[in-house]
């Protein structure tokens, strides 16, 4: 091991086996405790341009992760980051990315006419200068650290996401109407595709964690993150079923299943979620300002059928609290997010701490109020 660069703790200790063990119980819809995790607690210091461009800073970076998630009674595994994947297919098909500084990266569309996706062509898998770093850093860090910490598989962009990256979005969406059949031969380029990049990812690895970016994870493979933010937002219930379900029902047959993440209020899509095959966990950003989570575990809606269905990763942030509860995470918890989540039975539920702030001074705080409360609960018996 690289002597520039070491963990603090022991990669198969007591605590993480533990955390392991709640999140498989979690992932496989048994019962038992809730596993509660926190990926806070740690600052980034350099934006992903520098990481990007510096295979030093990289690991400096994911070693100081994975030791801020170790010293804490966290459910959230240490593992060694790896690049986001955002930008990575669109970037293939001819996006051009957009490094603003101190931001991380987005692209331009490739295409304004949506006639011009029946000539576009990707670059070779894993030879776009994104993909080349991925691979290249990977190497790298297993040659510095060796492999006993798993490495974060990268998130899989849903098809349809990386199509409204490269077609102008007006232009694509206007499509869905008047050339369905070239949005559907983007849609099937783009998957195959991502299939062949995620395929060569995880043999880039020795010990991947799944299901990756966005969720906690643990190295069993039980399938891949696709981040799903744009159709599971802005396409109608039929649209999505058109549009983006067959192409995830894909990736999910090529990984062993699919856990999907979303930013934003996708209740109008979550029945459609649910049909999809092959799909394990959500993940979604709960609270007044986000994903309203309903009052009761016997109102009729979308939310309560998820119940026992599939894993639930409920988590928040500053927009999900909304006005009425910004800068008071631990009320928003007491008052809004446990209450509606306790009642009935729940197999399946991963929760994130309240987080810090609003009397709660660090992260090992929050951690412990939060699981002390979803014990009190019941929370997952």
């Amino acid at each position: 091991m690289d002597a520039r660069f070491s963990f603090n703790f022991d990669p198969d200790g007591d605590r993480i086996r533990l955390a392991r063990r709640r999140l498989r119980a979690a992932y496989s819809l048994e019962g038992g405790e809730v596993p509660v995790v926190e990926p806070g607690g740690y600052a980034r210091h350099a934006d992903t341009l520098t990481l990007l461009n510096d295979y030093d800073e990289m690991l400096r970076h994911a070693v100081a992760w994975a030791n801020a998630l170790a010293d804490s009674d966290n459910d959230w595994p240490p593992f060694l980051d790896t690049y986001v994947g955002v930008c990575m297919v669109a970037e293939a098909f001819g996006c051009e990315v957009v490094w603003t500084p101190g931001e991380d990266p987005w692209t331009k569309p490739a295409v304004a006419d949506i006639n011009a996706v029946w000539r576009l062509k990707p670059v070779p898998v894993g030879t776009s200068h994104m993909a080349k770093r991925l691979m290249g850093w990977i190497e790298y860090a297993q040659r510095a650290v060796g492999s006993a910490v798993p490495f974060w598989t990268m998130d899989i962009q849903s098809p349809f996401s990386v199509a409204a990256h490269i077609v102008e979005p007006t232009e694509l969406m206007t499509a869905c109407y008047t050339a369905p059949e070239a949005v559907r031969h983007l849609c099937s380029m783009i998957t195959d595709y991502s299939i062949e990049l995620t395929l060569q990812h995880i043999a880039s690895m020795e010990n991947p964690a799944f299901p990756g970016r966005n969720f906690p994870s643990i190295p069993d493979r039980i399938g891949v993150c696709v981040a799903d933010d744009t159709p599971l937002i802005m396409l109608s219930p039929d649209m999505y079923r058109e549009f983006a379900m067959p192409y995830n029902a894909r990736i999910a047959e090529a990984f062993g299943g699919i856990h999907i993440h979303s930013c934003g209020d996708y209740s109008h899509n979550l029945d459609n979620l649910l049909m999809t095959p092959g799909v394990r966990s959500i993940q979604l950003h709960a609270g007044p300002g986000e994903f309203r989570l309903p009052v009761s575990a016997e109102d009729p809606v979308p939310f309560n059928r998820a119940r026992n269905r599939v894993a639930v990763f409920v988590d928040t942030n500053g927009v999900a609290r909304g006005d009425e509860y910004r800068g008071m995470p631990r009320r928003h918890y007491e008052e809004y997010v446990i209450p509606r989540l306790a009642g009935g039975a729940w197999r399946g539920l991963i929760l994130q701490s309240c987080g810090v702030g609003d009397d709660m001074p660090d992260v090992r705080s929050a951690l412990r109020w939060t699981r002390e409360r979803a014990r009190h609960l019941g929370l997952g018996r």
